[in-house]
């Protein structure tokens, strides 16, 4: 098959060493086999897979894309054999729905040490499926489903037809240094555990991550642009350090048609997926956000996709928000398990717009404040800054246990009433600091 090239195999010290010293540090640094393919004209759905079936049956390997276009329909991974890119390679998907196999572009099922490295590019097409959901949408780009020890490193996946990354009862996961460009969801986990996603760079059109029941998860250094939430997550352990989000989004929802970005963290833990983890142990810090139009949503009661168990404890550290619509919108659960507390951080919200409050994903919010909540066990909040014209409170938070403000900074045109609080069994307030905001 004049496509692949076996380039080393068990047993050879030198051509072993030679693949270390290509790959460098994005390869594991145990390589059976490896196998270089180039590209050819027309669909090479099965020679790329061949290939694959190869090097799994040396023990394990690398499949490696040299520099050109890559024309395929799905590719079906194995366990121990990673697929590498080289510089300048394309893996372009047919546009032929006919073409897939398992909704996927690339498919792993039940699979252990599984790779997909390099500085090529992932390219789905925007595939068209006329039964696909929503009408049109085609395969996954990257779907996994009961895989452990994964990798995904330093590739760009564009044009996805679905989800950019779909895991599903997938544990040990390393994302790191992936670009996403376009599509829908990037990143999507459900049931998922111990991922750890670094210096990633998503600019999707739907949820830049999301996912339900996961455990243990840390997200650091990455960019997050999207025209729908960076974050609608159900996680139980969950970190963000050091993270970029904005709006508006660079691709256009595809269905809604619209670039606004609505909020940069959304609860999610749909009732369908019989979920059984409530979400908690959040730490968001050293974040900033950027005319995105909710920072944080939680609404138990009556949100999209919410309702499934409750979020107990999240803690922000450091954030700062400009230009949003709305700081914390949140509604939790009759028996009061939510608790957040709040730290050294400023949220201004985006002047010049006509906002009341009105709705979020269909559900009415509590009211046009920067900070409201409802239902809450305790809310701390310390070395908080909220900045809004108007004569509106700031903060409007009601039906809880307990509240506290220590050097909260309030900048409003309405000093006297920036917040209203009623039915909370326990406020301490100190440190209180009132001004109006600067002429313009």
């Amino acid at each position: 098959m004049k496509n692949r090239k076996i380039i080393s195999s068990p047993g050879s010290l030198f051509l072993g060493i030679t693949v270390l010293l290509l790959l460098s540090a994005t390869e594991p640094a145990v390589s059976k086999s490896v196998i270089v393919l180039t590209p050819e004209s027309g669909l090479m759905t099965e020679a790329i897979n061949a290939a694959v079936d190869q090097c799994s049956a040396n023990g394990g390997g690398i499949v490696r894309f040299s520099r050109g276009t890559y024309l395929s329909g799905t590719i079906e991974l194995k366990s121990n054999v990673t697929i590498f890119f080289d510089k300048g390679a394309i893996l372009q998907g047919s546009d032929k729905y006919s073409d897939y196999r398992n909704d996927a572009f690339i498919f792993g099922k039940e699979l252990s040490n599984i790779s997909i490295q390099g500085e090529g590019v992932i390219d789905g097409v925007d595939c068209y499926n006329p039964k696909g959901e929503e009408g049109f949408r085609g395969p996954h780009c990257i779907r996994l489903i009961n895989c452990r020890n994964i990798q995904i490193k330093a590739i760009t996946i564009k044009n996805s037809a679905n989800w950019a990354i779909n895991c599903r009862y997938c544990s040990g996961a390393v994302v790191e240094n992936v670009s996403i460009r376009g599509g829908h969801d990037g990143l999507h986990t459900r049931f998922c555990d111990n991922f750890t996603v670094k210096g990633c760079d998503f600019r999707t059109g739907d949820d830049a991550f999301a996912g339900n029941d996961n455990r243990d998860f840390v997200i650091t250094d990455c960019k997050v642009n999207t025209s729908c939430n960076g974050f609608r997550m159900g996680c139980l352990n969950f970190t963000v350090k050091r993270c970029q989000i904005w709006g508006p989004g660079e691709s256009v929802h595809k269905i809604q048609k619209r670039n606004n970005m609505l909020a940069a963290f959304l609860h999610f833990s749909p009732k369908d997926e019989n979920p059984k983890l409530q979400s908690g142990n959040w730490l968001i810090e050293d974040v900033t956000v950027e005319n995105v139009d909710q920072f944080y949503v939680y609404n138990f009661k009556d949100g999209l996709w919410q309702t499934g168990q409750p979020v107990t404890n999240v803690q922000f550290k450091n954030v700062k928000a400009t230009g949003v619509l709305g700081a914390f919108n949140i509604i939790g659960d009759l028996d009061l398990k939510f608790n957040l507390k709040l730290e050294n951080s400023s949220f201004a919200f985006r002047e010049g717009v006509d906002y009341k409050g009105e709705t979020f994903e269909g559900a009415k919010l509590l009211s046009p404040a920067l900070f409201n909540a409802s239902s809450f066990g305790l809310i701390e909040l310390r070395k908080v800054t909220l900045t809004k014209q108007g004569s509106t409170p700031l903060m409007n938070c009601n039906s809880g246990n307990s509240m506290v403000l220590d050097q909260i900074y309030f900048i409003s045109d309405n000093s006297s009433e920036s917040y209203l609080f009623d039915k909370i069994k326990n406020t301490k307030l100190t440190k209180i600091k009132f001004s109006q905001p600067e002429p313009k």
